[in-house]
């Protein structure tokens, strides 16, 4: 009888588990109890474009059926192809506003979907990895310089510090006319934006006019109106244009943009640069888009 008083007391192993289900769903029903409101989940930005080895971020918004931002809600985030991008953390919690920021790592050229998990709320942002594809085109232009200043040196890879340059011919027996400029590719790519090296109005290469690679200050590209080839192939599309900018030109679509060309038409300085204003220079035209020229 005394064996059976002390093995009664031992509990059974069974129990153990019994009591950790209990105990889990004690905790799932509370997580339920603190989401189990939300009604509606928002991201900025709807769709997101991040450069190769660039950071971006998306912020997601929890709020309940009256529109009230939710504290403390816990968020989840993955992506489904973390050879492209990666997200960051992988699950965070609401603020006071409702609102919990991740973070977007581009590890290579192409899209990813990241989704976004908080109780039955699902919702996911596409995100593009884009790289500079202005390499892997042909560059060609309205006229100007030639050889060592040929169009090719404007998606050479050398960059506004090396002082390496193509200039396009905006007046003629001083007369002004409006340059283009112009890249190609050999199949169709994706453009989300762009970046066009010229002078910052103040300074330029060279010191003196005798270097052979001095540039006036004055010879900025300034205005410009951007289009892009239409599927057809003969027909040209304006995306937007430029007004008188000074420095570099960081220019971004309307939209991410399928084609085999991109060109820019009735080119000028900006009024705003003092200096010879005609034949403005390019030292590099960069573009960010997909696929990678690899």
């Amino acid at each position: 009888m005394e064996n059976y008083k002390i093995n009664n007391k031992i509990k059974h192993p069974l129990d153990l588990k019994k009591y950790t289900l209990i105990l889990a769903l004690f905790v799932c029903m509370f997580s339920f109890c603190q989401t189990g409101y939300s009604t509606s989940m928002n991201i900025t930005p709807a769709t997101l474009s991040v450069d190769v080895q660039s950071k971006g971020t998306a912020t997601v918004k929890i709020l309940d059926d009256e529109k009230n931002p939710l504290y403390n809600i816990p968020v989840f985030a993955k992506s489904d192809s973390e050879v492209i991008a990666t997200v960051t953390p992988a699950l965070a919690f609401t603020n006071t506003a409702g609102k919990v920021s991740f973070s977007i790592t581009g590890i290579s050229n192409g899209t990813s979907t990241i989704t976004f998990f908080s109780n039955t709320l699902t919702k996911s942002i596409p995100v593009t990895i884009v790289s500079n594809i202005a390499s892997c085109a042909v560059a060609s232009s309205s006229g100007g310089g030639t050889d060592d200043f040929g169009p090719e040196t404007m998606n050479d890879g050398i960059e506004k510090e090396d002082c390496s340059y193509h200039w396009i011919r905006t007046s003629k027996n001083g007369r002004k006319k409006t340059g283009w400029i112009q890249l190609d590719w050999n199949k169709e790519v994706t453009v989300t934006r762009m970046t066009i090296q010229t002078t910052d109005c103040n300074e330029s290469c060279g010191e003196i006019s005798a270097d052979p690679f001095y540039v006036d200050p004055g010879r900025n590209l300034g205005n410009g109106l951007v289009q892009y080839l239409d599927e057809d192939g003969v027909t040209w599309i304006t995306d937007d244009e430029f007004i008188e900018e000074i420095g570099d030109v960081e220019y971004s679509f309307t939209k991410p943009i399928t084609t085999k060309a991109i060109r820019i038409v009735k080119i000028s300085p900006s009024f705003y640069c003092e200096g010879q204003q005609s034949n403005p220079v390019v030292f590099e035209w960069k573009v960010f888009g997909t696929p990678s020229c690899k």
